[in-house]
Formats: structure tokens, C-alpha cells, sequence
């Protein structure tokens, strides 16, 4: 990790910490739920998997604050599926190709 991605590292590390006291101020640490993952990719360790796919080692800062497994179960699941959410995205973009494979449902028949 280099000085400015540790220097940034601190300072977001910093900004977890006040969200977390604002939280706290309003008294809402017991319905309160979250999960934070930032770093940065170690591009000097990068390689190639056996399955052809780029791979590098990460330096990561993360945060939970759940109750329990399960919780922490639920709002993965929740960060999953937002994700998801976002990339099909583009397949409401007529101007993607996706847009056009889909609403083909993969038959490759001329319509």
C-alpha cells in the first residue's frame, strides 16, 4: 500500500467513525444497521488465475455494524441484490446490446 492510499484509508476511516457518532447522538445505535468496504486493488501482485481471469491482493478497511450473523446475512444479501439491480440496468438501455439480447430471450430467431 502506498502513502497516499494509506493517508486516504485513514481519512475515510475517520468518516466511518463519525457516522457512526452521529448514530450514536440520535440514539439509534440499536436499529441501526451497516456495512462498509473500501481499499484499494495491489495491482503489483496481480496475475492470472488458472481460469484465465485477473486477479491482485487488496487492502481493505471494513465495518459492521450488526447484531448478529444473521443480520449481517441479510444486508449482504441485500448489497448483492442491489448490485444486480444496477448492472441489468443496461438492459433497459435500447442502446445497449444486452438491451436487444434480452428482449430476444436469448432465441436467435429473426423476429
Amino acid at each position: 500500500m502506498n502513502e497516499n492510499q494509506k493517508k486516504c484509508i485513514r481519512e475515510i476511516q475517520e468518516v466511518v467513525i463519525s457516522i457512526n457518532d452521529i448514530v450514536e447522538k440520535y440514539g439509534l445505535s440499536d436499529e441501526f444497521l451497516s456495512c462498509i468496504a473500501v481499499g484499494f486493488l495491489d495491482m503489483d501482485s496481480r496475475y492470472t488465475d488458472e481460469y484465465g481471469g485477473e486477479r491482485a491482493d487488496m487492502n481493505l478497511l471494513s465495518s459492521f455494524s450488526v447484531t448478529d450473523e444473521d443480520e449481517l446475512d441479510d444486508l449482504l444479501s441485500y448489497c448483492v441484490e442491489a448490485y444486480r439491480m444496477d448492472a441489468n440496468e443496461d438492459s433497459l438501455d435500447s442502446s445497449s446490446i444486452n438491451y436487444w439480447i434480452n428482449l430476444s430471450n436469448g432465441d436467435n430467431s429473426v423476429n
